[in-house]
């Protein structure tokens, strides 16, 4: 029997297959990649100088390094294990390895290449008996209010917060007896001690600058022990520079000397000829290093130099008022940055 095909009939075949045709989805989409938390996960040095070399790392929850990895730098995969960027910026990292034979990705991190800038250190010469001692007090406070990037060290004399080398420091750097005295980077002399002027303007025309020498600080406190390591680096060879390395305390309460007391301009009019309980901010507390430093060995550009201390906490130290002053230093003992840490914070270049 033939099969008779009429219009009606070829209509009828033509919808059906229109119907299956639009009942079909093809899926166009491709598998995400889970992303999955490591208790390590992956680690690397965190903010890096330019054309600095960057290590990555990708950690188990056992500790065992995962060696069959591809990283990837703002998404795009790199090969080996090493980066580094000609230009400061920011840049998203992470990893993609194989897990119970799927492909998954570590958390993103952010990698910070940097220019670093340099942080002016400022050290004030005071004692809890100097009267004009607060006008120093006064501009640093100002000048803390501005947030540049200042390091601050006060230096005592002739109270109960001396420390025994602080003669061995003036003279060492030049700083004559008496206060108030103050200096910009251990040498460039701030304002003038009679009258007592130490203008803020002289400071922050010098702050922000960018700086060659990049400098970071790592420390933890392991029951009285402080252990704390210090990175150096670069874009310039390091040679015939020195590293300091100091610990200073805040918020420590003693009675301060005021000549201010009934001086309508001064922040501490009306405090007292004597002010109670007074709060010493930044105080010289102990040094790592030598005082004036130790010499750094001559370092390649762009190489780290590390060097690791180990300091027993006194039982009279606050260690939640505690930081870390680090400065590197040239023969002169001009400071050529610095940076500063609380303890127990992972302070990177900046």
């Amino acid at each position: 029997m033939k099969a008779i095909i009429t219009k009606s009939s070829i209509f009828l075949i033509l919808m059906n297959l229109v119907f299956i045709a639009c009942s079909k989805k093809e899926d166009f989409t491709e598998d995400e990649v889970q992303v999955i938390t490591l208790e390590n996960g992956l680690t690397f040095r965190e903010s890096s100088l330019r054309n600095q070399e960057v290590i990555f790392k990708l950690i188990d929850d056992d500790g065992n390094e995962i060696t069959e990895v591809t990283y990837f730098v703002d998404g795009v995969a790199i090969e080996g294990t090493t980066f580094q960027s000609p230009v400061e910026g920011t840049f998203e990292v992470y990893a993609e390895f194989m897990q119970d034979g799927e492909t998954v990705a570590s958390e993103t991190k952010p990698l910070h290449v940097i220019i670093p800038k340099q942080k002016l250190v400022l050290e004030d010469y005071t004692g809890t008996w100097c009267g004009y001692c607060p006008a120093v007090t006064a501009s640093l406070a100002e000048l803390e209010g501005l947030n540049l990037p200042l390091t601050v060290v006060a230096i005592h004399n002739g109270d109960e917060l001396t420390l025994p080398f602080e003669t061995a420091l003036r003279e060492g750097l030049n700083v004559p007896f008496g206060s108030p005295r103050a200096r910009i980077n251990r040498t460039i002399t701030w304002g003038t001690p009679s009258p007592a002027n130490f203008p803020v303007e002289e400071v922050s025309d010098l702050a922000g600058m960018d700086s060659s020498v990049g400098i970071a600080i790592n420390s933890q406190v392991q029951g009285n022990q402080l252990i704390v390591t210090v990175n150096v680096a670069s874009e310039n060879s390091i040679d015939n520079h020195k590293l300091v390395v100091y610990v200073t305390e805040s918020s420590i309460l003693s009675d301060q000397e005021n000549y201010y007391n009934n001086d309508p301009n001064s922040p501490y009019f009306g405090l007292g000829e004597v002010m109670e309980g007074f709060s010493q901010e930044h105080v010289w507390r102990a040094s790592l290093t030598n005082i004036l430093g130790d010499e750094i060995p001559t370092t390649p550009a762009l190489t780290e130099y590390i060097e690791n201390f180990a300091f027993e906490i006194p039982q009279d130290f606050v260690v939640e008022n505690l930081d870390l002053v680090v400065m590197v230093v040239n023969q002169d003992n001009t400071a050529i940055n610095s940076q500063h840490a609380a303890v127990n914070e992972n302070k990177p270049y900046e």
